[in-house]
């Protein structure tokens, strides 16, 4: 029986569908003429033989050869005199939050302290379509993957495969692991944020909450950092592994037993707060985190180590206005010098920036390709602009490899 499509729509209740196919399996006779009905939130796409064809936004279409140039020229006779044979997928655009990622099996990663050391992660991230086609062309087309679950599931092993590369590679030593836990999360994201984007997504957000090693190394762990606090007794309570991340804000987590301190959620826009006080606050929090930096009173130079070996250095400037007067925080740092035959790698990697965008920098007689950003004040808070420093560095140096291979100057 063949199946006759007049109204074409989907309606989700529960606004978690990522993809839904109209028919669910095979194809159905689409009539010239038939309403094809797109909601607030969705894409539909047109899916014959194997690829996407002519997309619709939201809104109520009536569908004729006007409005589907590409599938008119692959049919074998005028649409008019015969329905053709296609299916339709509706893609939802709004984000996705609270998709869980976990390791089904311990990772291997080798640790200057401890050797090769097996760790088990968990946490969560947020994604949103930025590319219809491209993501039915390539997990539907290409993968196979059909339903949201199976796009999840596909999603949650490339999270996990992407952050096992990164620490593989990244050298943190796991006693550093708690200090770096921002750095380490916006780095992946990072990396991760690259992979997604090849099927049409977009990472919105990215967070680990735990990574834990075995026992045994937790209780390695236990005995040299036992050693280095001047040695306490096995009969002291037992405590967390400091490679946990417990998700409690970062400025409880930092704050001394019976000390009060300033928290770094502070707004940078609190007008109680001058600008050599916000500067003060984040340069605080900075050399919390192991980053070196330097200031003249209302900018900063900051140093934040990429591994063991690498490091990257940010510029941020305070005091900033634009032409409407609205104060805002300005960040750069260099990738290296540029050369017209970087361009078209520059703008192939614009696309999957986080944060900022590439600019040039004249110094002298040479240019140099920077990545920039600039955060209006309003709301911002001392620990957002700690995670864009740290976005920043990654995606620089990142740059900075493809552009001079090893060679670590910036």
């Amino acid at each position: 029986m063949v199946l006759r499509l007049e109204v074409i729509d989907f309606n989700d209740p529960s606004n978690q569908a990522l993809v839904a196919r109209m028919p669910e399996s095979g194809t159905a006779a689409i009539v010239y003429g038939a309403q094809l009905v797109v909601q607030q939130n969705q894409e539909a796409i047109f899916f014959r033989e194997g690829k996407a064809m002519d997309r619709f936004g939201p809104g109520v279409h009536r569908l004729t050869t006007s409005n589907i140039p590409i599938l008119s020229k692959v049919l074998n006779a005028p649409w008019e005199k015969s329905p053709f044979q296609a299916c339709v997928y509706f893609v939802a655009k709004q984000i996705f939050h609270d998709q869980r990622w976990g390791t089904r099996q311990p990772i291997m990663i080798r640790d200057p302290d401890f050797g090769a050391v097996r760790l088990r992660g968990f946490g969560k991230f947020a994604y949103r379509v930025s590319d219809a086609s491209l993501l039915v062309n390539s997990l539907v087309g290409t993968q196979g993957k059909i339903t949201t679950q199976e796009i999840n599931d596909f999603l949650r092993d490339s999270v996990v495969s992407g952050l096992t590369d990164f620490l593989s590679t990244a050298n943190v030593p796991l006693l550093q692991l708690p200090e770096k836990f921002d750095e380490v999360s916006a780095a992946a994201r990072v990396k991760l944020a690259g992979e997604f984007s090849r099927y049409g997504l977009e990472l919105v957000q990215f967070v680990i909450s735990s990574i834990t090693p075995p026992e045994e190394v937790e209780r390695a762990i236990d005995a040299k950092m036992s050693d280095r606090m001047g040695g306490r007794t096995p009969s002291q309570p037992e405590r967390r592994s400091p490679v946990e991340f417990p998700e409690v804000p970062k400025a409880a987590a930092r704050e001394p037993s019976g000390k009060s301190k300033e928290p770094v959620l502070d707004s940078l826009n609190d007008p109680s707060l001058s600008l050599q006080h916000a500067t003060s606050l984040l340069e605080k929090s900075a050399i919390e985190r192991g980053w070196k930096v330097n200031s003249n009173g209302h900018d900063l130079l900051v140093n934040v180590p990429l591994g063991q070996f690498r490091r990257q250095q940010v510029k941020v400037d305070f005091g900033l206005k634009n032409d409407q007067g609205d104060e805002y925080v300005g960040l750069w740092t260099v990738c290296g010098p540029m050369n017209p035959s970087n361009a078209a790698t520059m703008l192939r990697m614009n696309q999957h920036l986080l944060h900022g965008g590439f600019s040039l920098m004249q110094t002298g007689s040479s240019e140099l390709l920077v990545i920039r950003s600039n955060l209006t004040l309003g709301s911002l808070t001392v620990n957002q602009l700690l995670e864009t420093i740290a976005a920043l560095a990654w995606q620089a140096d990142s740059m900075e490899q493809q552009l001079s291979g090893s060679q670590d100057r910036w």
